[in-house]
C-alpha cells in the first residue's frame, strides 16, 4: 500500500472537506492500493487547544470584521505576504519535515497553499528526491494569488471558471486541471428532487452571524418542510429551536448534510467553499445569506452569475426569495434547478485520485 499525505488545516471547512473527500477517493478507486492520509499539521505543531484558538481567531476575524478581513485577503492577494510569514510558523514546517522525512511519499496532495511554500524552501524543482505536488484550490472565481506563488506541479481547481482566473493569473494552462471540488461520493446520485408538493428546504446557520436566529425564525413562518442544522452550540441550538416554534427540525452536529442535501429542494447558507461546492455537486439551488469578503465572494458569484441561486443577506430579503421560488408553479425554482445542475457533478475526488494514480505510473 501507498500512503499519499493530504495536506489541510482547520481555517475554513472547505480545507478539509476536500481532502477528506480525496483520501476517501483514493481508497475507494484504487481498491486499496492506495491510503490518503490527511494531516493538519496545525494540529501536530501546535496541540488540538492552541490550534482551535488560531481556528477561532480567524473564523472571529472574518464573521465579526468582515472588512478587516477583506482588506487582509487582499494583501495577501497583492504582496508575497505567505512566503514572508514562514519564520512565524516554524513548528508547522518542522511537522511538515519531519511527515515527509519519515514517509517520503511520491506524491503530496496539498489544500492548503501554506505547505506549497514550506516544500518550495526545502526541494529546488528539479530535485529528484521532491515529491511531485498537486494542488487543490478550494475556492471559486476569486482565487487568491497565495495559492500559486509557490511551485505546484498540478493546480486542481473547481470549475473552468476559477481555471480561467488563474490562467488569467499567470498560471500555465497545461498545470491548470479543472476536476471540480472533492465532495463526499454520498453526492455522487445528485438530487432527484422535482417541482410540487410542500418545499424541502435546509438552512445551515452560521452561529456566527449576528442575525442568525432571526433568519430561522423568518423562515418558520413559510410553509415549508424546514431543516435546520446549527452546529456543536447547546445554547445556540435551544435558541433556534424556540425561535422556530416547533416549525421546523433543528438539528445539531450532523452527518447527514450530504443527504439532506440530495433530499432538499433548496440550500440556505453562508457561500463557504465546501457548502457551494457540495451544492452544486448536489445538484441543489442555494440562497447565499452570508458572504465573508475574498473567498467566498467568488462562491457566492458562482451561484447568482449562473443563475443557480440567489443572494438573500438580511433574514427578510431571505424570507421573500424562498416565496419567490416557490410561486406561480416553482418558476423561478425550477430555472435554478436547471442552471446548477450543469455547473459541476460529484466526481472531482475520483479525478484527484485518477491523477494521484498516473503519477504514481509516471514517476
Amino acid at each position: 500500500m501507498t500512503r499519499i499525505p493530504i495536506l489541510s488545516a482547520g481555517f475554513g471547512e472547505g480545507h478539509n472537506a476536500a481532502a477528506r473527500a480525496i483520501a476517501e477517493a483514493l481508497g475507494r478507486t484504487s481498491g486499496g492500493a492506495l491510503e490518503g492520509q490527511v494531516h493538519d499539521l496545525f494540529l501536530t505543531a501546535y496541540g488540538a487547544d492552541r490550534a482551535r484558538r488560531q481556528r477561532d481567531a480567524y473564523i472571529g476575524v472574518a464573521n465579526r470584521h468582515p472588512r478587516l478581513w477583506g482588506m487582509l485577503y487582499a494583501g495577501l492577494d497583492r504582496l508575497p505576504l505567505v512566503g514572508a510569514s514562514l519564520p512565524f510558523v516554524r513548528p508547522v514546517q518542522r511537522a511538515l519535515n519531519q511527515l515527509l522525512d519519515e514517509t517520503r511519499p511520491p506524491v503530496v496532495v496539498s489544500a492548503y497553499p501554506l505547505y506549497n511554500y514550506m516544500m518550495a524552501r526545502r526541494w529546488r524543482r528539479n530535485d529528484p528526491a521532491r515529491p511531485r505536488l498537486i494542488t487543490v484550490v478550494t475556492d471559486s472565481v476569486s482565487v487568491n494569488r497565495a495559492w500559486h506563488r509557490a511551485h505546484s506541479d498540478w493546480y486542481v481547481t473547481p470549475n473552468q471558471a476559477t481555471a480561467d482566473v488563474m490562467i488569467r493569473q499567470g498560471v500555465p494552462a497545461a498545470k491548470v486541471l479543472p476536476y471540480g471540488f472533492p465532495v463526499p461520493a454520498r453526492l455522487a446520485p445528485r438530487s432527484s428532487a422535482q417541482a410540487g408538493g410542500r418545499p424541502r428546504v435546509l438552512l445551515m446557520l452560521n452561529p456566527g452571524k449576528r442575525d442568525a436566529v432571526a433568519l430561522a425564525a423568518a423562515l418558520a413562518t413559510l410553509d415549508l418542510e424546514l431543516t435546520v442544522t446549527v452546529g456543536k452550540d447547546a445554547d445556540f441550538r435551544e435558541a433556534v429551536v424556540a425561535a422556530t416554534a416547533g416549525k421546523a427540525e433543528v438539528l445539531g452536529w450532523t452527518d447527514r448534510i450530504p443527504d439532506l442535501m440530495l433530499s432538499a429542494h433548496l440550500v440556505i447558507s453562508k457561500a463557504g467553499g465546501a457548502t457551494t461546492h457540495e451544492c452544486v455537486a448536489a445538484g441543489t439551488p442555494m440562497i447565499v445569506t452570508q458572504v465573508i469578503p475574498g473567498q467566498e465572494a467568488g462562491n457566492a458569484r458562482l451561484i447568482v452569475e449562473h443563475g443557480a441561486g440567489t443572494y438573500g443577506l438580511t433574514p427578510a430579503a431571505a424570507k421573500a426569495a424562498v416565496a419567490a421560488a416557490f410561486a406561480d408553479d416553482w418558476a423561478v425554482w425550477r430555472e435554478w434547478k436547471h442552471a446548477v445542475e450543469g455547473l459541476g457533478d460529484a466526481g472531482g475526488a475520483d479525478r484527484v485520485a485518477a491523477l494521484v494514480a498516473g503519477e504514481l505510473a509516471a514517476h
